[in-house]
């Protein structure tokens, strides 16, 4: 453990503490969803089970509720009633995730969780941030006892993608097939069109790329928080596309949430999606993850939110140092 890292712990406890009282008072705070102890809530990440408890962790930003510098937190459960705040789990303290430890996925194999994350890392000079001055790495981090998160290993970086990117590329998110492992993660590319890269492994270390994914005509210039699911032997691919105008009484939030139908071969170009629906139309939902318990439910949890909202509205709980939530969970299931 680095000497940032072990500094970050003490600030965070000292910071928390001394807000403590003022956050709890607040009238807003909510009694049946995940909120954070202090300071800003967004995407869920690495939703899993592990060793008889389902773990739930979002991005956290402690010591800024209008959302800062980005580390994972952590609550437990094992029954999705009675929670257990586990604090900050993935903490910023490496020079390849410096800015922020942005989502990302765990994936539980041979009892050890591969918990995959994207590092952000801003450079000072003249830049965009789009296609030029961020690194946007993948980090995995293994962990043997599900409490112990500072092993970490930088898989790819900027140089690892294909050249007709930007610098968005995010969002890991493995399952596996046929004895071989698959990532999908979220990109913009140079033409700004959101698509979602397809990498391949035989051992969840080296990742190659193998397919793009994106729709016939452009939607949306990022897609972001991909998630390549199967309910019922059909192929879902879920998506929070950014840039997608309104239509009617459809997309009329500033980013959406939804899904595609995959039909054929998506590691080959011989595939097709349907339509696009949105999950849920409420104003506050977005970057939804969703994992498969030892129940076999595919198991569905959103942010209560939306990033770059802030000259939309606000909300009265800034002024309590917090904000968001994490919806509740939802089974999910193809109905008609």
């Amino acid at each position: 453990m680095n000497s940032l890292n072990k500094d970050l712990k003490k600030m965070i406890k000292i910071y928390k503490d001394n807000l403590k009282e003022k956050v709890n008072n607040d009238y807003h705070r909510l009694k049946f969803h995940l909120i954070p102890p202090i300071g800003w809530l967004n995407d869920p990440n690495g939703l899993c089970e592990f060793n008889g408890k389902y773990y739930i962790f979002y991005q956290y930003s402690p010591f800024d509720e209008n959302g800062g510098t980005k580390f994972w937190g952590l609550y437990t459960s094992k029954d999705f009633i009675n929670w257990v705040d586990e604090g900050a789990k993935v903490f910023p303290d490496q020079s390849f995730d410096c800015h922020g430890a942005y989502s990302g996925s765990t994936f539980v194999h041979n009892n050890k969780m591969y918990i995959f994350y994207t590092g952000n890392v801003k450079k000072l000079g003249d830049h965009d941030y789009i296609t030029s001055g961020r690194e946007h790495n993948t980090i995995l981090i293994v962990s043997d006892d599900g409490e112990n998160f500072d092993n970490k290993t930088l898989l790819m970086k900027n140089s690892d993608y294909p050249e007709n990117l930007t610098c968005h590329v995010r969002d890991p998110k493995i399952f596996s097939e046929n004895n071989k492992f698959y990532m999908v993660q979220g990109a913009r590319d140079k033409n700004d069109v959101g698509q979602i890269l397809l990498f391949e492994s035989n051992d969840l270390i080296e990742w190659k790329h193998i397919n793009t994914i994106k729709s016939k005509e452009k939607f949306g210039y990022m897609w972001e928080c991909p998630d390549l699911i199967k309910i019922d032997n059909k192929t879902l691919l879920i998506i929070s596309p950014q840039g997608v105008e309104s239509d009617g009484i459809k997309y009329n939030n500033i980013y959406q949430t939804g899904y595609y139908f995959l039909d054929g071969d998506y590691k080959t170009q011989n595939y097709e999606l349907s339509n696009f629906d949105e999950l849920d139309r409420g104003f506050d939902f977005y970057a939804p993850q969703t994992f498969i318990d030892s129940q076999n439910r595919t198991i569905l949890i959103g942010w209560m939110g939306l990033p770059d909202i802030k000259d939309i509205y606000s909300n009265p709980t800034v002024n309590y140092h917090w904000q968001h939530a994490l919806t509740i969970p939802r089974e999910l299931k193809i109905k008609n």
